[in-house]
């Protein structure tokens, strides 16, 4: 058993012995009983000897603990295309659930380290890996509508480049897992061909491609025109719909699964078993750990108390 004091003993045995010392003489100096007397001070003492032995805060060793370790990188890709701004999940745009799945899977995964790509027309790192979440937080909030001056047709390919570089940095570090979770609605509108994401497998522990989106589609509402986007061929306010083939083809390239999001929840079975694999029990190690004892004096020392307490008011005195 060691100790670790709460208050130096320097101080609290003066604290102690001063009081107890004048309340001795006072007590011995009283025409009483010399058992009453005897009783009295070894109440007191009893009182004294216990705060004494809390303050010293005795702990004992614990010693073959179990120790956990969580050594986690989750990368989150995020499709920040218009389509995206479809106005088909709960008649919300399909980008506000996709943060707040995000915000979710963070709050499940908290500690882990994480980091945020988005891409439409251009890739762009907003956040590399880290702990702090506040900060992968901000990065979520400063993705906006894009212009649909300038937004291009869409393909997964602008991502590969920032993806690589973020998952050959997690790979590097000794004993990590490294999670993706690869967001969009699936919509290819570039006549560029799909370049395979196989090549990024090796890199990737588990994670998911989640979709977002419906067959039946949603509109996109336009900041710059203030009116939904029109349909090029036909005139007609455009429907965007998602593409699950190509959702479900990007996640086995990458060895992950694919999720189609309705609510957060959908993504709660992947988290659970990502907890599980990244924790790792050592038995019989050579760490330490030590627990308060303090606590078991603290039960016969409020006794003492209450017992005092009742003994004064019964006599009116001390």
């Amino acid at each position: 058993m060691i100790t670790k004091p709460i208050i130096p003993l320097v101080v609290i045995i003066p604290l102690m012995a001063i009081p107890l010392i004048l309340f001795a003489v006072c007590v011995i100096r009283k025409k009483i009983s010399a058992f009453s007397k005897v009783m009295k001070i070894a109440r007191i003492v009893a009182i004294l000897t216990l705060l004494f032995i809390i303050n010293m805060r005795p702990r004992t060793k614990k010693y073959n603990t179990d120790v956990e370790l969580k050594n986690i990188d989750v990368l989150f890709v995020v499709d920040t295309t218009m389509s995206m701004w479809a106005n088909d999940y709960n008649n919300e745009p399909r980008m506000t659930a996709a943060v707040n799945d995000c915000a979710y899977i963070m709050g499940e995964l908290a500690g882990s380290n994480f980091s945020l790509i988005r891409f439409d027309n251009r890739s762009q790192i907003l956040a590399p890996f880290t702990q702090d979440s506040k900060n992968v937080t901000d990065a979520f909030a400063t993705i906006t509508r894009p212009s649909s001056i300038y937004a291009k047709g869409t393909s997964f390919n602008v991502a590969y480049k920032e993806m690589e570089e973020m998952l050959i940095s997690s790979s590097k570090k000794e004993g990590r897992l490294t999670i993706v979770f690869f967001i969009s609605d699936g919509e290819k509108t570039s006549n560029e061909e799909v370049v395979s994401f196989a090549g990024l497998e090796q890199y990737v522990d588990g994670g998911a491609v989640l979709g977002y989106g419906t067959e039946k589609g949603g509109k996109m509402y336009d900041d710059d025109t203030h009116r939904f986007i029109q349909d090029s061929t036909t005139g007609q306010d455009a429907v965007s719909k998602y593409d699950e083939a190509n959702l479900k083809k990007l996640s086995e390239e990458l060895n992950i699964d694919y999720i189609h999001m309705e609510k957060p929840e959908n993504v709660s079975y992947l988290i659970d078993a990502i907890k599980s694999g990244s924790t790792k029990h050592i038995e019989n190690s050579d760490n330490i750990s030590y627990e308060d004892q303090y606590f078991i004096y603290v039960y016969p020392l409020i006794a003492l108390l209450v017992l005092e307490l009742v003994l004064i008011i019964r006599r009116g005195r001390i």
